[in-house]
């Protein structure tokens, strides 16, 4: 079993958590819009679309994570993202 160690970028208390993949995705599911917020932020473009095209504004964006991908894409997105802090900070 594999467990990472890793701080919750979207809680305000900042303290390191070290907890399997499924129990990540269980504490990033109350960070819903949260996670749709940093994926505006970083990115103009879908970072799940095939064929993604830019957004006409960030509110846009927003409801397009929204709406048009499934809570889970979202989850694993951010808990790779932990991941991969993880390993660059080994």
């Amino acid at each position: 079993m594999t467990y990472i160690h890793s701080k919750c970028p979207y809680c305000e208390h900042g303290n390191p958590i070290v907890a399997t993949r499924t129990l990540w995705l269980i504490h990033l599911a109350k960070h819903k819009e949260e996670i749709i917020e940093h994926l505006v932020a970083v990115s103009d473009e879908c970072e799940f679309c095939s064929y993604p095209e830019m957004s006409a504004s960030d509110k846009h964006a927003a409801a397009h994570y929204r709406w048009a991908h499934q809570k889970h894409e979202l989850l694993e997105w951010a808990v790779d993202m932990l991941e991969e802090k993880t390993q660059l900070a080994e």
